[in-house]
């Protein structure tokens, strides 16, 4: 029985149970909604981390990171559009354990994956820097040094001397479990310095871009620059670099616009034949590099732009309106292979295909010489502008030597054919102290005398040939002969020699020609020679007459004052007679 005075329990507790876990429930509820809020409200609004945690994060960053001290002016944070966390970093400094400046950067801002960050663990997805400067110097032997700023005697210095290094280096930090999320990284506003020790040339990039991307193990790197090279023009690059992390190859291409051909030579050796143009080049370079660390074959096709070939100052310039070509190169045999090389100038136009071996590398880089072997076809020339329209010349094979310092070309071989005949020349041309310097020397085994005035200029010798053209009439030469040699400071040196046959010649203007004729044609600089070894002149009151045994001789064909060049006739005794034969006067002659 239940004791009357006992208390009955009520469910007052219950309820305030109930009531405090409604109460809570709802806490919880304006709880999330105010975060919900407050993250709506600072979805696209920095706000800047207050003084503490800045001291805090640089506190980790030196327990994690012992090499290096990290210090910047301000931090950021920021929710995205895509609901991915940022951070911004201002006046960004990288120091040496001893305060010596490494780098620095005016901003760096990272997003970063979101489930490690559930996690506790920090991975940036992606990457934006921007504002820095780097000095980049490659030395005499080829090493590459990297600085931060203009000082390359700084602690931020970084040698890579291989480029499999390179490569290796971007593997091991792009493996480190902090960058294992990365995507994406940008440099923006890059300000780079290139100094060529090699050649003595610098370069400045200024307002650069690079951009890597990253999808699983691969590696896409790419560069949009605009290249300062102390002229009035400003060149623009763009660069790619494929790889895969753990392989140790890599694939990279170079497409270029107003590049200066000296730059582009100073480049490597195999862009080195190009030092001696004064030209803008535009092309594309593609290369890579194989698991050994060796180059692959260098693929290259430039566009060059109107200049003249000029090797230095002192050498006259050679015009040319543009040129075209497409080659490669394999550094394993230091060979360059021409699927094309073509040419647009008033002096000579024409294609060329072929191969180049370069000598042996010095201690710089740089070859002595190259050993080249070239087709030549579609010929036009019309050097000096000596001829009304260009000449045009069938086909040629060309062997040569070249050296660049001194500028110096020797050929082996130079065999044009045209009309069925074949020239074969050689000779040297080379850039001296004074200007030009041109020594040819050509055989042939004959052509026609038609031929032989087309060919001639006008201007050349000029005396000798208004005169084969008033009394070559017809004939056939053969074993024909040339010499140039032209030196600054000195006179113009030619020989030309042939013999004839078959010839229909006029030798005084007061006898008939004489038909038949043969012998042998030499003009020396201005002395010209005709001998005459057999022919017929028909006498006036009709049969031959045999002459043999006499030469046409002009001491100076050259017309000066206006008066014209001396002549003189040389006979036998028999030819003075077969002349008294035909009413011209003996002692208009001089007897051998």
């Amino acid at each position: 029985m239940t004791d009357q005075n006992t208390p009955i329990d009520t469910p007052k507790p219950r309820r305030r149970q109930r009531r405090f876990g409604l109460w809570g429930q709802l806490l919880f509820v304006l709880l999330l909604t105010a975060v919900a809020l407050g993250v709506l409200y600072l979805k696209g609004r920095p706000v800047t981390a207050p003084d503490w945690l800045q001291s805090r994060i640089e506190a980790r960053i030196a327990q994690e990171v012992p090499q290096a001290r990290f210090s910047f002016g301000e931090m950021e944070f920021l929710i995205d559009d895509d609901w991915v966390p940022r951070v911004g970093l201002h006046d960004v400094t990288v120091s040496s354990p001893e305060g010596a400046e490494i780098v620095s950067f005016n901003e760096i801002r990272g997003a970063f994956a979101l489930e490690p960050l559930f996690r506790g663990a920090v991975q940036p997805r992606d990457v934006s820097l921007s504002g820095v400067f780097l000095t980049l110097l490659r030395d005499k032997s080829g090493r590459v040094t990297l600085s931060a700023g203009n000082d390359l005697g700084g602690t931020g210095q970084r040698q890579a001397v291989t480029p499999p290094e390179v490569i290796a280096e971007l593997d091991k930090v792009l493996s480190t479990p902090a960058l294992s999320q990365l995507e994406g990284a940008t440099l923006r506003a890059l300000t780079l310095r290139y100094e060529d020790s090699k050649t003595g040339r610098a370069w400045t990039v200024d307002g650069g871009r690079l951009r890597l991307n990253r999808s699983n193990d691969d590696i896409t790197l790419s560069a949009d620059l605009a290249v300062l090279g102390g002229g009035a023009g400003v060149t623009t690059l763009e660069a790619t670099y494929e790889s895969t992390i753990g392989e140790g190859t890599a694939r990279f291409g170079v497409s270029f616009d107003g590049v200066s051909a000296q730059d582009i030579a100073a480049q490597g050796p195999a862009f080195a034949w190009l030092d001696v143009l004064r030209a803008p080049i535009s092309g594309a370079v593609r290369s890579g590099l194989n698991a050994d660390g060796g180059f692959e074959p260098v693929n290259a096709t430039l566009q060059i732009g109107a200049g003249v070939l000029q090797p230095n100052e002192q050498a006259q310039a050679i015009p040319f309106d543009g040129a075209r070509s497409y080659f490669s190169y394999s550094p394993e045999d230091r060979l360059l292979q021409f699927d094309e090389l073509s040419v647009r100038s008033k002096w000579v136009s024409g294609q060329a295909t072929g191969t180049a071996a370069l000598g042996e590398l010095d201690a710089n880089g740089a070859f002595s010489d190259l050993v080249g072997q070239f087709n030549l076809r579609g010929l036009q020339a019309n050097p000096m502008d000596f001829y009304p329209e260009p000449v045009t010349v069938a086909a040629a094979d060309l062997d040569f030597r070249m050296q660049l310092n001194p500028f110096r070309v020797q050929l082996g071989r130079l065999q044009i054919s045209d009309e069925g005949q074949t020239l074969i020349v050689d000779g040297a041309l080379e850039a001296g102290a004074q200007g030009w310097e041109l020594a040819l020397d050509g055989l042939m085994d004959g052509i026609d005398p038609n031929r032989v005035l087309e060919l001639w200029p006008a201007q050349v010798s000029k005396g000798t040939r208004n005169w084969l053209v008033a009394n070559l009439m017809e004939g056939t030469l053969s074993n024909v002969a040339l010499a140039y040699r032209q030196s600054p400071g000195t006179d113009l040196r030619t020989h030309l020699a042939f013999d004839y046959a078959d010839a229909k010649v006029r030798f005084l203007r007061s006898m008939p020609p004489i038909t038949a004729g043969r012998g042998h044609l030499t003009l020396s600089d201005a002395r010209l020679v005709v001998q005459l070894d057999g022919g017929t002149v028909t006498a006036p009151e009709g049969g031959g007459v045999e002459l043999q045994g006499s030469a046409f001789i002009i001491p100076d064909v050259r017309v000066k004052n206006g008066t014209p060049a001396v002549v003189r006739l040389e006979t036998t005794s028999s030819m003075t007679a077969a002349l008294s034969l035909l009413n011209h006067e003996p002692m208009r002659v001089m007897a051998r």
